[in-house]
């Protein structure tokens, strides 16, 4: 049993504000509200397939870090995250699209896909408790990007 959560904002600004945000991953500890802290693997923090960092972040009042990895770009539209632990993969991908001049939307995919037998049964044992704090902070993080990215296009 795979989940899966989209969630979605439009926003005041241009397409391309938000794409500079969103891809400048060294910056979103500063950004992300719920994220304390990143750390960048290997010396090139470009947003490109292989670029590695780990994460601590505060979901529903517990830290925990993870470390993910761009698996997919299509730059200026799109990235795709992968990572995990506790026997559950993440993907998360991001995607902005143009509304008009100057304004857009940005959705974030989350997907949690259990490896093993113990993984699928915590999944379905404690899926509905994860799943609205997954939601809340999937909801932060847009907030909190448009926050920025709106304030840039004032």
């Amino acid at each position: 049993m795979n989940v899966e959560y989209i969630e979605s904002l439009e926003l005041a600004a241009p397409a391309d504000t938000v794409w500079r945000l969103i891809s400048d991953v060294t910056r979103l500890s500063d950004v992300l509200s719920g994220m304390t802290a990143l750390v960048i693997e290997g010396d090139d923090p470009t947003l490109r397939v292989g670029l590695a960092w780990t994460q601590t972040r505060v979901i529903a009042g517990r830290t925990g870090s993870e470390r993910l990895e761009i698996t997919a770009v299509d730059s200026g539209r799109t990235y795709v995250t992968d990572g995990g632990g506790h026997g559950i993969r993440y993907v998360s991908t991001w995607t902005v699209e143009p509304i008009d001049p100057s304004r857009s939307r940005l959705t974030c995919t989350f997907a949690g896909i259990p490896h093993g037998a113990l993984a699928r049964l915590a999944l379905r044992l404690f899926g509905g408790m994860g799943a609205g704090a997954t939601r809340d902070a999937m909801r932060a993080d847009l907030r909190d990007i448009a926050a920025v990215v709106e304030e840039r296009s004032r």
